[in-house]
Protein backbone atom coordinates (compact mmCIF):
# COMPACT_ATOMS: atom_id res chain seq x y z
CA UNK A 1 0.00 0.00 0.00
CA UNK A 2 1.63 3.58 -0.91
CA UNK A 3 1.98 5.99 1.22
CA UNK A 4 3.15 10.00 1.18
CA UNK A 5 7.00 10.73 0.94
CA UNK A 6 9.12 13.27 0.55
CA UNK A 7 12.14 13.27 -1.64
CA UNK A 8 15.39 15.24 -1.78
CA UNK A 9 17.77 15.44 -4.68
CA UNK A 10 21.58 15.92 -4.10
CA UNK A 11 22.90 18.08 -6.82
CA UNK A 12 26.75 18.96 -8.20
CA UNK A 13 27.15 22.84 -9.33
CA UNK A 14 30.36 23.25 -10.30
CA UNK A 15 29.70 27.13 -10.62
CA UNK A 16 26.78 28.54 -9.10
CA UNK A 17 26.58 31.35 -11.67
CA UNK A 18 26.55 29.19 -14.58
CA UNK A 19 22.98 27.10 -12.72
CA UNK A 20 24.51 23.65 -14.57
CA UNK A 21 23.72 21.02 -12.05
CA UNK A 22 23.90 17.48 -12.20
CA UNK A 23 21.97 15.00 -9.72
CA UNK A 24 24.29 12.68 -7.84
CA UNK A 25 21.82 11.25 -4.91
CA UNK A 26 18.66 11.15 -3.81
CA UNK A 27 16.73 10.80 -0.72
CA UNK A 28 13.49 9.71 0.39
CA UNK A 29 12.00 9.75 3.85
CA UNK A 30 9.75 11.03 5.93
CA UNK A 31 9.83 11.85 10.11
CA UNK A 32 8.85 8.54 11.22
CA UNK A 33 11.64 7.18 10.36
CA UNK A 34 11.72 5.16 6.68
CA UNK A 35 14.29 6.66 4.90
CA UNK A 36 16.58 5.48 2.21
CA UNK A 37 19.47 7.32 -0.06
CA UNK A 38 21.15 5.92 -3.12
CA UNK A 39 24.15 7.50 -4.49
CA UNK A 40 25.59 7.50 -8.25
CA UNK A 41 28.43 5.02 -8.56
CA UNK A 42 30.02 6.82 -10.99
CA UNK A 43 30.64 11.07 -10.51
CA UNK A 44 33.05 11.13 -13.64
CA UNK A 45 29.37 12.27 -15.71
CA UNK A 46 29.07 15.47 -12.88
CA UNK A 47 33.12 16.46 -13.41
CA UNK A 48 32.28 17.19 -17.15
CA UNK A 49 30.57 20.44 -16.01
CA UNK A 50 33.76 21.56 -14.30
CA UNK A 51 35.79 20.71 -10.98
CA UNK A 52 36.61 17.40 -9.77
CA UNK A 53 32.60 15.57 -8.62
CA UNK A 54 34.87 12.83 -7.11
CA UNK A 55 35.78 15.61 -4.65
CA UNK A 56 32.01 15.41 -2.80
CA UNK A 57 32.34 11.85 -2.60
CA UNK A 58 33.49 11.55 0.89
CA UNK A 59 30.60 13.93 1.98
CA UNK A 60 28.11 11.06 0.03
CA UNK A 61 29.37 8.35 1.91
CA UNK A 62 28.83 10.63 5.33
CA UNK A 63 24.91 11.59 4.38
CA UNK A 64 24.98 7.37 3.22
CA UNK A 65 26.41 6.15 6.65
CA UNK A 66 23.90 8.93 8.56
CA UNK A 67 20.67 7.68 6.99
CA UNK A 68 22.25 3.69 7.11
CA UNK A 69 22.73 4.23 11.00
CA UNK A 70 19.94 5.68 11.30
CA UNK A 71 17.72 2.98 9.58
CA UNK A 72 19.69 0.49 11.07
CA UNK A 73 21.38 2.00 14.76
CA UNK A 74 24.77 0.64 15.65
CA UNK A 75 25.50 -0.81 18.86
CA UNK A 76 26.26 2.61 21.66
CA UNK A 77 29.97 1.28 21.51
CA UNK A 78 30.61 2.34 17.84
CA UNK A 79 27.98 4.82 17.63
CA UNK A 80 29.84 8.07 16.47
CA UNK A 81 27.09 10.75 16.88
CA UNK A 82 23.22 11.32 17.42
CA UNK A 83 22.25 12.52 14.11
CA UNK A 84 18.19 12.38 13.86
CA UNK A 85 17.72 12.10 10.24
CA UNK A 86 14.71 14.29 9.22
CA UNK A 87 13.27 16.49 7.03
CA UNK A 88 14.52 19.46 9.18
CA UNK A 89 17.76 18.12 8.96
CA UNK A 90 17.92 17.63 5.11
CA UNK A 91 16.37 21.27 4.84
CA UNK A 92 19.60 22.64 7.53
CA UNK A 93 22.33 20.89 5.10
CA UNK A 94 20.81 22.14 1.98
CA UNK A 95 21.10 25.95 3.48
CA UNK A 96 24.66 24.80 4.87
CA UNK A 97 26.15 23.52 1.62
CA UNK A 98 24.24 25.78 -0.72
CA UNK A 99 27.26 26.15 -3.19
CA UNK A 100 29.16 23.48 -4.71
CA UNK A 101 26.74 20.62 -3.09
CA UNK A 102 23.34 21.23 -3.12
CA UNK A 103 20.26 20.12 -1.74
CA UNK A 104 17.07 20.29 -3.46
CA UNK A 105 13.65 21.43 -1.38
CA UNK A 106 11.39 18.34 -0.48
CA UNK A 107 9.14 17.47 -3.04
CA UNK A 108 6.00 14.42 -2.79
CA UNK A 109 6.49 10.97 -3.82
CA UNK A 110 3.75 8.22 -3.13
CA UNK A 111 5.71 4.64 -2.45
CA UNK A 112 5.13 1.12 -0.73
CA UNK A 113 8.46 2.31 1.12
CA UNK A 114 11.22 4.61 1.08
CA UNK A 115 13.41 2.05 -0.36
CA UNK A 116 10.87 1.49 -3.15
CA UNK A 117 10.50 5.32 -3.74
CA UNK A 118 14.34 5.14 -4.10
CA UNK A 119 14.29 2.40 -6.38
CA UNK A 120 11.65 4.27 -8.55
CA UNK A 121 13.29 8.20 -8.49
CA UNK A 122 16.87 7.17 -9.38
CA UNK A 123 16.67 5.68 -12.72
CA UNK A 124 14.41 8.80 -13.89
CA UNK A 125 16.20 11.41 -11.92
CA UNK A 126 19.78 10.66 -11.30
CA UNK A 127 21.06 8.03 -13.63
CA UNK A 128 22.32 8.44 -17.04
CA UNK A 129 22.03 5.13 -19.62
CA UNK A 130 25.48 4.44 -20.93
CA UNK A 131 25.84 5.36 -23.82
CA UNK A 132 24.81 1.99 -26.86
CA UNK A 133 28.22 2.33 -28.01
CA UNK A 134 30.24 1.62 -24.94
CA UNK A 135 31.33 -2.17 -24.11
CA UNK A 136 32.48 -3.00 -20.45
CA UNK A 137 34.55 -6.43 -20.32
CA UNK A 138 34.25 -8.81 -17.84
CA UNK A 139 37.24 -7.38 -16.44
CA UNK A 140 36.51 -3.80 -16.43
CA UNK A 141 32.76 -5.41 -14.42
CA UNK A 142 34.55 -7.44 -12.34
CA UNK A 143 37.22 -4.12 -11.15
CA UNK A 144 34.08 -2.42 -10.83
CA UNK A 145 32.08 -4.69 -8.78
CA UNK A 146 35.02 -4.76 -6.39
CA UNK A 147 35.27 -1.05 -6.18
CA UNK A 148 31.65 -1.03 -5.47
CA UNK A 149 31.92 -3.30 -2.52
CA UNK A 150 34.45 -1.54 -0.79
CA UNK A 151 33.48 1.86 -1.34
CA UNK A 152 29.78 1.86 -1.17
CA UNK A 153 29.76 -1.54 1.01
CA UNK A 154 32.46 -0.69 3.53
CA UNK A 155 33.39 -4.27 2.87
CA UNK A 156 36.86 -5.30 4.05
CA UNK A 157 39.15 -7.28 0.83
CA UNK A 158 39.71 -10.58 2.82
CA UNK A 159 37.83 -10.24 5.51
CA UNK A 160 34.18 -9.73 4.51
CA UNK A 161 34.37 -9.49 0.99
CA UNK A 162 36.22 -12.92 -0.44
CA UNK A 163 37.25 -12.53 -4.02
CA UNK A 164 37.37 -16.05 -6.38
CA UNK A 165 36.12 -18.24 -3.68
CA UNK A 166 35.98 -21.71 -4.50
CA UNK A 167 32.71 -23.14 -4.09
CA UNK A 168 32.42 -26.68 -3.32
CA UNK A 169 29.53 -28.94 -3.58
CA UNK A 170 30.09 -32.95 -2.85
CA UNK A 171 32.64 -33.69 -5.77
CA UNK A 172 32.11 -30.78 -7.84
CA UNK A 173 33.93 -27.53 -7.95
CA UNK A 174 32.89 -24.10 -9.12
CA UNK A 175 33.55 -20.36 -7.79
CA UNK A 176 31.96 -17.07 -7.67
CA UNK A 177 33.79 -13.74 -8.03
CA UNK A 178 32.77 -12.63 -4.76
CA UNK A 179 31.78 -13.79 -1.67
CA UNK A 180 30.10 -11.56 1.04
CA UNK A 181 30.48 -12.86 4.12
CA UNK A 182 29.66 -12.29 7.87
CA UNK A 183 30.09 -15.43 10.32
CA UNK A 184 28.25 -17.54 7.24
CA UNK A 185 27.99 -16.50 3.52
CA UNK A 186 25.50 -13.50 3.16
CA UNK A 187 25.92 -13.11 -1.02
CA UNK A 188 27.72 -14.55 -3.88
CA UNK A 189 28.25 -12.82 -6.68
CA UNK A 190 29.48 -13.41 -10.63
CA UNK A 191 30.31 -11.05 -13.76
CA UNK A 192 29.60 -12.27 -17.50
CA UNK A 193 30.03 -10.26 -20.52
CA UNK A 194 27.65 -11.05 -23.53
CA UNK A 195 30.15 -8.76 -26.03
CA UNK A 196 32.13 -11.27 -26.95
CA UNK A 197 33.11 -13.26 -29.45
CA UNK A 198 33.70 -17.17 -28.79
CA UNK A 199 30.14 -17.69 -28.03
CA UNK A 200 30.90 -21.14 -27.84
CA UNK A 201 33.21 -20.55 -24.94
CA UNK A 202 31.11 -18.24 -23.63
CA UNK A 203 27.93 -20.56 -23.62
CA UNK A 204 30.26 -23.25 -21.76
CA UNK A 205 31.23 -21.41 -19.33
CA UNK A 206 27.45 -20.33 -18.13
CA UNK A 207 26.49 -23.90 -18.10
CA UNK A 208 29.30 -24.92 -16.07
CA UNK A 209 28.67 -22.25 -13.47
CA UNK A 210 24.98 -22.66 -13.74
CA UNK A 211 25.57 -26.36 -13.13
CA UNK A 212 27.04 -24.97 -9.74
CA UNK A 213 24.23 -22.64 -8.70
CA UNK A 214 21.58 -25.69 -8.98
CA UNK A 215 23.92 -28.23 -6.98
CA UNK A 216 24.32 -25.31 -4.06
CA UNK A 217 20.28 -24.75 -4.79
CA UNK A 218 19.69 -28.47 -3.46
CA UNK A 219 22.61 -29.05 -1.37
CA UNK A 220 24.21 -25.77 0.07
CA UNK A 221 28.09 -25.54 -0.48
CA UNK A 222 31.33 -24.79 1.35
CA UNK A 223 33.02 -21.45 0.47
CA UNK A 224 36.92 -20.69 0.42
CA UNK A 225 39.60 -22.74 1.72
CA UNK A 226 40.00 -26.38 2.33
CA UNK A 227 41.01 -25.59 6.02
CA UNK A 228 37.88 -22.50 7.22
CA UNK A 229 35.12 -23.22 4.67
CA UNK A 230 32.05 -21.39 5.12
CA UNK A 231 29.02 -22.78 4.73
CA UNK A 232 26.61 -21.19 1.84
CA UNK A 233 22.81 -22.05 2.81
CA UNK A 234 20.78 -23.29 -0.54
CA UNK A 235 18.54 -20.47 -0.11
CA UNK A 236 22.22 -17.56 -0.13
CA UNK A 237 21.03 -14.25 -2.21
CA UNK A 238 23.46 -15.11 -5.61
CA UNK A 239 23.73 -12.32 -7.68
CA UNK A 240 25.25 -11.67 -11.30
CA UNK A 241 26.21 -8.53 -13.29
CA UNK A 242 25.92 -8.77 -17.23
CA UNK A 243 26.76 -6.98 -19.90
CA UNK A 244 24.02 -6.93 -22.54
CA UNK A 245 25.36 -8.17 -26.28
CA UNK A 246 26.71 -5.19 -28.21
CA UNK A 247 27.71 -4.36 -31.12
CA UNK A 248 26.34 -5.66 -34.47
CA UNK A 249 23.56 -8.14 -34.36
CA UNK A 250 24.16 -11.77 -33.72
CA UNK A 251 21.36 -14.56 -33.41
CA UNK A 252 23.55 -16.77 -31.70
CA UNK A 253 24.69 -14.82 -29.06
CA UNK A 254 21.36 -13.10 -27.78
CA UNK A 255 20.14 -16.68 -27.73
CA UNK A 256 22.77 -17.43 -25.63
CA UNK A 257 21.53 -14.34 -23.69
CA UNK A 258 18.33 -15.29 -23.61
CA UNK A 259 18.85 -18.53 -22.54
CA UNK A 260 21.53 -17.31 -19.38
CA UNK A 261 18.45 -15.06 -18.20
CA UNK A 262 16.11 -18.23 -18.16
CA UNK A 263 18.36 -19.90 -16.20
CA UNK A 264 19.01 -17.43 -13.67
CA UNK A 265 15.65 -16.72 -13.20
CA UNK A 266 14.79 -20.52 -12.63
CA UNK A 267 17.80 -20.71 -10.51
CA UNK A 268 16.93 -17.38 -8.46
CA UNK A 269 19.82 -15.75 -9.25
CA UNK A 270 19.04 -11.81 -9.31
CA UNK A 271 20.47 -10.82 -12.64
CA UNK A 272 21.50 -6.87 -12.91
CA UNK A 273 22.63 -4.96 -16.06
CA UNK A 274 25.95 -3.20 -15.58
CA UNK A 275 23.89 0.21 -16.12
CA UNK A 276 22.95 -0.46 -12.58
CA UNK A 277 26.03 -2.81 -11.12
CA UNK A 278 25.63 -0.75 -7.59
CA UNK A 279 22.70 -2.77 -6.65
CA UNK A 280 24.43 -5.58 -5.73
CA UNK A 281 26.49 -4.05 -3.24
CA UNK A 282 23.50 -2.25 -1.74
CA UNK A 283 21.65 -5.55 -1.56
CA UNK A 284 24.89 -7.23 0.28
CA UNK A 285 24.99 -4.42 2.68
CA UNK A 286 21.21 -4.82 3.37
CA UNK A 287 21.69 -8.29 3.76
CA UNK A 288 24.93 -8.42 6.53
CA UNK A 289 22.63 -5.53 8.29
CA UNK A 290 19.62 -7.83 8.80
Amino acid sequence: MSAAYLYWLVRYVPDVARGERVNVAVVVGRDDGDWAIRVAPDLRRASRLGGDASALRPWLERLERSIHDFEHPPLDLFASGDVRVSRSWLELLSHRFNNVLQVSNAAPVEAASAREGVDFLYPVLVATPEPLHRSRTRARLVTDMADLFVRTGNFEVGNTLIRRPTARVGRQRGRFDFAVVDGGVDQLSQAFAFDVRDTDALEQELQSWNFIVSRLRQDGAAIGSNLLPLTAEPDVAIAVAFQEPAGRPDARRNDVFEAAREAWSALDVHAVPSSQLDLIAREARELVSV
